[in-house]
């Protein structure tokens, strides 16, 4: 037995303590570990940031999935950019109106470990005939594919080494050119209360590219620090009005779920992030 301790921010750590370590090394790209915990289940570490826990996952996997897809009328095609894990790709295809989902991860050793070590969280994803898996960069794919998506979701680790390219203005104008009519964008954003340079950047240089944006927000257990946060945008939709209707514009899901909620969709836009 042994501590795991994460430096959340220069004055602020947590730890965990790892009951049973299941997987650890390094890819070309970041060290891996799996450990497990006798309260939150399974714990993947990347770079020594926590990443999800089998304990509160969906929370995480689920906002960032539902909201935006159940706010689209009829959303057939999906392009998720990280999201090595596999819990986000789980949650799209419960979709029925989805025909395909492209998934870009540069980690493909990730992708195994994970498929290896959390497979009980992934309800055989990888192996659904609607997923175009492609391991690689998302900002290439992005700026050489002429394919249109209704949704595309950004799932990267915050900003380092190997997902810079997906905080550029580039990247976000890439984004907006292979989104559908009516398509919508969601990026996860970090913290509010620890790492508001993160929002200022997606205010400044993600959401002005267009039409509509804004943030929704979830409170993760695993991310110390109180609400994390959700950056979307639309040139067709307004998600925040969407979710003001007393009759909701949004969708109702027709799978279960563990966290997401019609009242959750709701409440998801009304948690103010702390002010920077």
């Amino acid at each position: 037995m042994s501590w795991f301790v994460e430096g959340i921010h220069p004055e602020i750590r947590q730890s965990i303590r790892r009951d049973q370590v299941l997987f650890e090394g390094k890819t070309d790209f970041q060290q891996v570990e799996i450990f497990a915990n006798d309260l939150l289940g399974r714990v993947l570490v990347l770079d020594d940031a926590v990443q999800i826990t089998e304990h509160d996952e969906e929370i995480y996997s689920e906002s960032i999935t539902h909201v935006p897809l159940l706010s689209h009328p009829d959303p057939k095609s999906v392009l998720i950019i990280g999201a090595g894990d596999g819990t986000v790709l789980r949650e799209v295809l419960k979709h029925k109106t989805v025909q395909q989902v492209t998934m870009v991860e540069l980690d493909g050793v990730l992708v195994q470990v994970c498929r290896d070590h959390l497979a009980t969280l992934l309800d055989g994803a990888y192996d659904d005939p609607r997923l175009n898996f492609i391991i690689g960069d998302g900002a290439e794919y992005l700026s050489s594919s002429q394919n249109q998506y209704d949704i595309i979701i950004i799932d990267s680790t915050d900003p380092d080494d190997n997902s810079t390219s997906l905080f550029t203005d580039n990247f976000y104008q890439s984004c907006k050119g292979r989104l559908a009519e009516g398509g919508v964008m969601v990026a996860q954003a970090g913290c509010p209360s620890y790492q508001p340079s993160i929002l200022k950047h997606m205010h400044e240089r993600m959401l002005s590219l267009f039409g509509f944006g804004g943030f929704y927000h979830a409170a993760i257990p695993t991310y110390v620090g109180g609400l994390h946060a959700f950056a979307w945008a639309s040139d067709r939709s307004d998600l925040s009005k969407l979710a003001e209707q007393d009759d909701p514009g949004f969708r109702k899901a027709e799978f279960p779920t563990r966290y997401y909620s019609d009242r959750m969709h709701k409440a998801s836009f009304y948690l103010e992030p702390a002010k920077a």
